[in-house]
């Protein structure tokens, strides 16, 4: 199957990061994920949310957001050193490309969606919205700690 169209997704979507490129088993291809997703390295490796002892050395981005997550995170290192960002939840890796997730189609489906912890609150989470609005992701109040990069 190549360039495939997703049912209930909005037209901007498709408009800004393409159509999918699915194998029979219904998952992006391997050329699609080439094409599309890079390995992004932050300034320090990421705790995933859900397995405590699990820490990330790099992360899959859409390489259209991969400069503009970058330079949030650098923000938010130069803002709060390694203490303050572990204990406020910034240093948590929930997710960005899960294709498939959820019930309908998002940008977290083509890795242009990233997702603070429910850790991050208050006037940090405050903080972060604002440093990730000023690189260019949109936010909204009814998914407080999700941000797309259109």
């Amino acid at each position: 199957m190549r360039n495939v169209d997703l049912r209930s997704s909005s037209p901007e979507m498709e408009a800004v990061y393409g159509k999918f490129d699915l194998t029979l088993e219904g998952v992006p291809t391997e050329q699609w994920e080439n094409r599309n997703l890079k390995k992004l390295r932050l300034p320090e490796m990421l705790q995933h949310l859900f397995f405590p002892q699990v820490y990330l050395v790099k992360v899959w981005v859409n390489r259209r957001m991969m400069g503009a997550i970058e330079r949030v995170y650098i923000e938010l290192s130069t803002r709060w050193d390694a203490k303050a960002r572990a204990d406020y939840g910034l240093n948590q890796f929930v997710k960005c490309y899960a294709f498939g997730d959820g019930d309908r189609p998002s940008l977290f489906w083509y890795g242009g969606a990233w997702e603070l912890s429910p850790a991050v609150s208050g006037e940090v989470l405050e903080e972060a919205i604002g440093i990730f609005k000023k690189y260019g992701f949109k936010h909204d109040r009814k998914r407080l700690r999700v941000f797309e990069y259109w």
